[in-house]
């Protein structure tokens, strides 16, 4: 069974980046197993606990997700199969019942309570912010009441969450800026991957974009100049570049870029070619395709069959 890790416990945004794969793939009998933490969930995948996983690594406001960054540069060798682009609209949700004016305390992530900073701002100035593990566990705090709501508490998080809680939504859409996407990636081991030039993981027919890590051979003066030439040079765009300490000694980084194409394109494999020379370290991630799920396509009570453990 090609079982399906996701960031847990049931309700993120992350199991609803994973609902939406399991939608588009069509395969039933897919188990959905939910980790508690990034680290935990990657390390499942590189030692074959599990099959693949969808895990956060970009947020258009916030920014990278580092610690997604980091296992796939040092500690694991997976490859990124797919990339999801979430739309991430923040719900404020309540036990059913519950006056707005009677709330004192709202619990969520930092990066969701960040996301709606604004909305906070307007908020009763009374009112206590408590910072949780996922939006998916502050839901689950508001509905753990042995069976009585408290009508003090609300959370934010996903409507996924409130759906699978039993809580209202009353209020809507509160993030600050409504262009907040997330990318996820599902992340499988290479004797799993088939690469872009043999075997579409997704739709035949459409773009692809390869990820690649690099550490130049040694800091000097243009070097970083020389690496983005190589695809300047053949008119490949670049998507997304970024630098990360190697870990090794300050001020020696290490360079996540995302190009447009296919890692088996003559160009594309030209550029691999060159940078072997310019590189002490090169790591392809994978060519992958981009599903992009639109925002009518998460639905208040929409929750699929696949099996929760």
């Amino acid at each position: 069974m090609k079982n399906l890790g996701y960031l847990g416990p049931s309700g993120t945004f992350t199991e609803m980046a994973a609902n939406e794969f399991l939608k588009e793939i069509k395969e039933p009998h897919v188990e959905k197993i939910s980790y508690p933490d990034i680290s935990e969930l990657i390390q499942a995948v590189a030692e074959g606990e599990i099959y693949q996983a969808v895990v956060p690594i970009e947020n258009s406001l916030e920014g990278s997700v580092n610690i997604t960054l980091d296992y796939l540069a040092h500690k694991v060798s997976l490859k990124i199969g797919l990339e999801i682009v979430l739309p991430i609209n923040q719900q404020l949700m309540t036990a059913t019942g519950v006056d707005i004016n009677d709330i004192k305390e709202i619990y969520s992530h930092p990066q969701a309570l960040a996301q709606c900073r604004e909305f906070l701002n307007s908020f009763n100035s009374g009112c206590q912010i408590k910072k949780v593990s996922s939006t998916a566990e502050a839901a689950q705090l508001i509905n753990s009441n042995n069976g009585s709501p408290d009508i003090t508490k609300a959370a934010i998080g996903s409507r996924l969450a409130a759906k699978l809680n039993e809580l209202t939504i009353i209020e809507e859409n509160i993030q600050d800026n409504d262009s907040n996407w997330t990318r996820f990636v599902l992340l499988v081991r290479e004797k799993n991957y088939h690469t872009a030039r043999d075997k579409p993981y997704f739709w035949p027919q459409k773009d692809f974009k390869t990820s690649i890590i690099c550490s130049p051979i040694k800091n000097r003066p243009g070097i970083l100049h020389e690496i983005l030439a190589e695809f300047a040079t053949r008119n490949i765009n670049l998507t997304r570049i970024e630098s990360r300490p190697t870990k090794k000694m300050l001020g020696d980084y290490l360079f996540f870029i995302d190009f447009a194409g296919q890692v088996g394109s003559k160009e594309s494999q030209n550029v691999i070619t060159n940078l072997k020379e310019k590189t002490s370290h090169l790591k392809i991630l994978g060519s992958y395709q981009t599903l992009t799920c639109q925002q009518e396509k998460i639905a208040p009570g929409e929750v699929d069959n696949h099996e929760i453990k």
